[in-house]
């Protein structure tokens, strides 16, 4: 990484999470590459015009070598492995908490998310214009579908099992988190009323934290500027 590299054609980038760009710390050069081997004192990355480069760890930033400790567990391994990686604080913070319908019946996911955004939905099962609502965000959410925006219903219930109830009434597909009443994303996003929506990066930082019912008008305007994302 002796000077600063740069491709324009990064074909396959959007399909691989593995790939990122790179620091040198002592020089400030990057480069876009893959990680295909590491062990205690380097990492062997390939770049996006197939160039080999091993690099020692010392001389990458920070935030480079916490990222590898982070994957280290799947580096080398093919990128079906790479893709159910959980990446970033939202998608660890989600851990243990989500579910899905399947058959009538709530499963709990192993939490493993890695879109480039997250819209978060927060709703309770006794918030009437939330019920309301759903059917838009069925809609909202198969039009997103595989276009690295994970949509997550966020519960405000502190009774769980009328949670339960209303997600197998109306049969509510997408992604559920369940943490009771007091959910750290409740805190950390400063949600004071329901429904509501913020859309948030994987790091968790917040895009857009203005919108609230899927019908509203300006939550329509800005979720059609989201085709581009």
């Amino acid at each position: 990484m002796g000077s600063s590299l740069c491709w324009a054609d990064s074909s396959g980038a959007a399909d691989d999470p593995s790939l990122r760009t790179w620091t040198n710390k002592n020089t400030g050069s990057t480069v876009e590459a893959r990680p295909v081997a590491l062990n205690m004192k380097t990492v062997k990355l390939v770049t996006t015009a197939k160039k080999p480069i091993t690099m020692p760890l010392e001389k990458l930033a920070d935030e480079d070598r916490a990222w590898l400790e982070e994957h280290k567990e799947v580096i080398g391994k093919p990128i079906a492995e790479w893709s159910s990686m959980p990446s970033g604080p939202v998608a660890e913070e989600m851990k243990g908490k989500t579910y899905m319908l399947e058959n009538g019946k709530l499963k709990k996911r192993d939490g493993k998310l890695n879109p480039k955004h997250f819209i978060l939905y927060f709703s309770a099962s006794w918030c009437g214009p939330c019920r309301r609502e759903q059917p838009m965000l069925k809609k909202l959410e198969e039009r997103f579908a595989g276009k690295n925006i994970c949509f997550v219903s966020v519960s405000c219930d502190q009774d769980k099992s009328a949670w339960e109830k209303v997600v197998k009434e109306e049969k509510l597909e997408g992604i559920q988190l369940y943490a009771g009443a007091f959910d750290p994303f409740m805190d950390a996003y400063m949600i004071t009323a329901i429904p509501h929506f913020i859309l948030i990066d994987r790091e968790g930082k917040v895009i857009n934290a203005k919108m609230s019912r899927p019908s509203d008008p300006e939550t329509v305007k800005f979720l059609d500027a989201l085709e581009g994302l």
